[in-house]
């Protein structure tokens, strides 16, 4: 079943696929968006070629993709098997770090990776991250109590299946549906920002005002300023247009309400 899907993918073609061929496909279902059906051709390749460096750091990006944290932490593991000081995938390792708050991990990986490639703007984007979150904690703002901001005058489109307002320095103003795991998705989703800030500045286009991130299972909207973030999730049959127009109102409620 699985070869009939690849055959497919791979447009029916008479001769059998090579593994470089399948995972150049995969690359190309991955720039499309169709994260899953890449997914699988690297996995069907992998199988075929198990010690290819490229299939296993392509493998962990997709997992990354889908939000597999623990299956895109292996992959990463497996090239270094392969390639102890592989820049990409100690590239990868240290992201999951910082997720993760390990922001000492982070760095030793980030040094390792520059190290073996010096040239490396992603890494030293994300290394200006890490040592910007090594901070005492006495320095940082006190959170905003849960319920400061009166939920109910925000009209929280029902479309929405999450929605999340967070300061800069992580401290989260409101969450809805607010869960145990809700504080570390908000310091999460301010360090993925003030990566892509960091990025976006070193190629001139200034910091992150919007992002669209495509999940297996929904779609977060995020807008963001110097001070705060608002995070809105939908499912993917929800037009772009209807939930840009939900994040920008809701964007403007909740500016309003914290001023």
């Amino acid at each position: 079943m699985i070869f009939a899907r690849i055959w497919h993918l791979l447009g029916g073609k008479r001769r059998r696929p090579t593994s470089t061929h399948m995972f150049r496909q995969a690359q190309r279902l991955r720039d499309e968006g169709r994260l899953q059906d890449a997914n699988d051709l690297v996995e069907a390749a992998l199988r075929r070629e198990p010690g290819n460096v490229v299939g296993h750091l392509l493998a962990g990006s997709l997992h990354m993709a889908l939000r597999e944290t623990g299956q895109a932490r292996t992959s990463f593991e497996r090239v270094l098997a392969l390639d102890a000081t592989q820049p990409r995938a100690l590239l990868g390792l240290a992201r999951i770090a910082l997720e993760e708050g390990e922001t000492a991990a982070c760095r030793d990986l980030l040094t390792k990776a520059l190290t073996r490639y010096p040239d490396f703007p992603e890494a030293r984007a994300l290394l200006e991250i890490a040592r910007g979150l090594t901070v005492d904690a006495s320095s940082k703002r006190a959170a905003t109590p849960n319920g400061a901001l009166r939920t109910e005058r925000l009209r929280l489109p029902a479309e929405c299946r999450e929605a999340m307002f967070m300061q800069s320095d992580a401290s989260l103003v409101f969450a809805e549906p607010r869960g145990p795991r809700s504080e570390a998705v908000a310091a999460g989703a301010v360090k993925l920002a003030r990566v892509a800030t960091a990025m976006l500045e070193r190629a001139g286009f200034g910091p992150l005002r919007h992002a669209v991130i495509e999940g297996a299972a929904e779609t977060t909207y995020v807008r963001a300023d110097d001070t705060a973030l608002l995070t809105l999730a939908f499912d993917h049959d929800v037009k772009a247009e209807t939930a840009v127009a939900h994040l920008e109102r809701v964007w403007g409620s909740c500016r309003s309400e914290i001023a």
